[in-house]
């Protein structure tokens, strides 16, 4: 298991388009810094702009990372892996995943870039507005569960297996080397084991 990703060099392309293509990779620390500008920005936003109690902002911030695991799932399984026979739909799926699948070690794109993270932060602040003074507390605690989510990820893809957590790198390589259809859950199995897509042992 400490090779499971190892065989898999070099660094794909997701459209001829110099700018696209540009747009669609990150680094570490940009990453780092954008998306902790922002997870700031909204726990200030919360503490500054809302009468929220600390007690509610802890409780709503917890569930909010546990709402992540499940969004984690559900993009994973019925986004990043929708395919049919249109060409649209083709491009669409390697542009946001397949090219992921060619190329899992290229660390350019283990992390969600700064400008369609921010398009889709936005969507989701929208979508969640209907929580009033809470939604920026919701937002920070969602941010805090991708974190932890795409750490995971970057952690299976860049390194070998670390044993406290050794069932994440196994349950991860057999999505990309075993079962494409199987094992959604990147930084837990829980709704793998919910919706039936458990991988067989």
């Amino acid at each position: 298991m400490k090779k499971l990703f190892a065989n898999d060099t070099g660094k794909g392309r997701v459209s001829s388009n110099n700018i696209i293509e540009i747009l669609s990779k990150t680094s570490i620390p940009l990453t780092i810094i954008t998306y902790s500008c922002i997870w700031g920005a909204l726990m200030a936003l919360n503490y500054f702009k809302t009468a929220t109690s600390l007690l509610n902002s802890i409780i709503v911030y917890s569930l909010a990372i546990f709402a992540w695991t499940l969004f984690e799932y559900l993009m994973h399984r019925y986004v990043f892996h929708f395919i049919n026979e249109s060409s649209w739909s083709q491009r669409f799926h390697y542009a946001i995943h397949g090219v992921h699948h060619d190329y899992p070690r290229d660390e350019e794109r283990l992390f969600m870039p700064p400008i369609p993270g921010l398009i889709l932060i936005i969507i989701l602040a929208g979508f969640f507005s209907f929580m009033g003074s809470l939604t920026f507390i919701w937002m920070a605690g969602f941010l805090n569960g991708w974190a932890i989510y795409v750490s995971l990820h970057y952690l299976v893809h860049a390194y070998p297996p670390q044993k406290p957590l050794k069932f994440l790198w196994r349950h991860h390589a057999k999505h990309h080397y075993k079962n494409g259809n199987k094992a959604f859950g990147v930084s837990s199995p829980f709704w793998d084991m919910v919706f039936g897509t458990m991988p067989e042992k």
